[in-house]
């Protein structure tokens, strides 16, 4: 190879290193469901403390996406050439001298109407949580307050005091009482919440994987969104 063409191959070489090359290939990733001896849930891509309860699922990571190449802005104005000055055109034949008005109006600033969390670009608190107490003494965390109430089973006896087929069948309605959680265990609330709907996304049949799906992905953007995820 002569001396004449090898900075051209070199110069080639180094031009197609620097293009991407696509979308990279997506990875298994191997999603761990922890239950710890005290029933707190975690789901992470590490296996779980020993002494937890641990369900193992693999799923098709997501490839990274190519690069954009940024758009490039073209100038307002046309640069001047030959060291002219650019002026922009008049309606007359001559321009007029600027001329001050008197005028009584003044400009409202639009800053004046914005909220102050908007202008300074804090994030809202996270909406209200409420931990739930069922009749059995169970606990979970819920969006309202209000909650549908629980027909629990009776057992129902004949005549003869004796269970028997046509003895009926009767229930009781239980409620369960729900409390709001105070504002210093919002946020750890809100990402128990999140946790929750996740394991149950990643674990749900092929039918309600669709909605399970939504439903997590609801509860992350408003975590994301509020200060707990600042």
């Amino acid at each position: 190879m002569s001396a004449a063409v090898l900075p051209r191959v070199v110069a080639l070489c180094l031009v197609l290193a620097g293009m991407p090359a696509g979308a990279a290939q997506a990875q298994p990733v191997t999603i761990y469901r922890c239950t710890d001896a005290a029933g707190n849930l975690s789901v992470q891509n590490q296996p779980c403390p020993a002494g937890s309860r641990t369900e193992i699922r693999r799923m098709e990571g997501v490839g990274a996406a190519p690069t954009a190449t940024p758009a490039v802005r073209s100038p307002l104005f046309p640069a001047a050439s030959d060291g002219s000055t650019a002026t922009m055109a008049g309606t007359g034949d001559a321009q007029e001298p600027p001329r001050i008005l008197d005028s009584a109006t003044l400009r409202r600033d639009r800053t004046a109407d914005t909220p102050a969390d908007a202008t300074s670009g804090q994030r809202l608190p996270p909406p209200p949580i409420f931990r739930c107490t069922t009749y059995d003494n169970d606990s979970y965390l819920a969006e309202e307050e209000e909650q549908p109430p629980r027909c629990i089973a009776l057992r129902t006896v004949g005549l003869d005091g004796n269970p028997a087929m046509g003895a009926g069948q009767a229930c009781e309605v239980k409620r369960d009482q729900c409390a709001r959680v105070p504002d210093g265990g919002a946020c750890e609330a809100w990402a128990r919440l999140t946790r929750e709907a996740e394991s149950r996304w990643r674990f749900a049949h092929p039918d309600n994987e669709g909605t399970r799906r939504e439903a997590y992905e609801r509860l992350a953007r408003i975590v994301a969104e509020s200060s707990c995820g600042g």
